[in-house]
């Protein structure tokens, strides 16, 4: 008894000193700001992420959608993807959040998000040619709910793994990719096994989330209350 009500005090207090930051127009917290340009560990990466970027305009103007902007920020959050998946090949992060806890831990806050993710597949051409026949995959790319996506590169061991990120989000800038900006590049790996065969054509996954009412500093509050083992939603109903 004394836990639970322990429990709803150490609540009520949370409640009380963040809901007004909660609902206000300002935020209580300094976010870190996703300024500079996306970082890849190499030349070839980012060549590849380039040139995935003009794959997937290419592909959208042929099913009479708008083009998207390349955007650095959201690119920097599908980079950390990109190292993530090489150890935890999911849409949850290896922390056990969502993958698109990505995007929200620079300060973005998006409308729209999805994340494709794949590995194994040793060009741009590949992986897109996996995404697009797929039906998760394709649908995130030609989604019409957004404006900007994210594209993640990296390599371990002579694995390239890939990330994308499609979003719709306010105070995001980027730039249109098309095939005449993208650098072609072709590169050999030593992995050409056919366990990586295996794993190029079957391990593939997809994730979409639409938030149409997302609020970010509501998920703040969540989050700093699920540290003290407190459920929020299930406060609020």
């Amino acid at each position: 008894m004394k836990r639970t009500l322990s429990k709803i005090a150490i609540s009520l207090l949370f409640v009380l000193t963040f809901i007004g930051a909660v609902f206000s127009t300002t935020y209580p917290y300094s976010f870190i700001t996703a300024n500079g340009a996306a970082e890849y560990e190499s030349d070839v990466q980012r060549n590849y992420a380039m040139e995935v970027a003009a794959i997937v305009n290419r592909e959208r103007a042929a099913n009479g959608l708008p083009v998207l902007k390349y955007s650095d920020e959201l690119s920097k959050a599908a980079n950390t993807r990109a190292k993530e998946i090489q150890s935890y090949f999911s849409h949850t992060r290896p922390d056990g959040r969502s993958c698109f806890t990505a995007v929200t831990d620079m300060g973005i806050r998006y409308r729209y998000i999805g994340e494709n993710i794949a590995y194994g597949q040793r060009s741009p051409v590949e992986v897109m040619n996996g995404w697009m026949n797929s039906p998760g995959h394709r649908a995130n790319i030609l989604s019409p709910n957004v404006e900007y996506m994210g594209i993640g590169v990296a390599q371990r061991n002579g694995v390239y793994y890939w990330t994308q990120f499609f979003a719709s989000a306010d105070g995001l800038t980027g730039e249109v990719i098309t095939s005449d900006e993208a650098v072609q590049t072709t590169v050999t790996t030593d992995v050409t096994s056919t366990a990586t065969m295996a794993v190029t054509t079957s391990v593939t996954s997809s994730g979409t989330k639409s938030c149409p009412n997302y609020n970010f500093k509501l998920d703040i509050l969540r989050e700093l209350l699920k540290k003290y083992g407190i459920d929020l939603d299930e406060l609020l109903r």
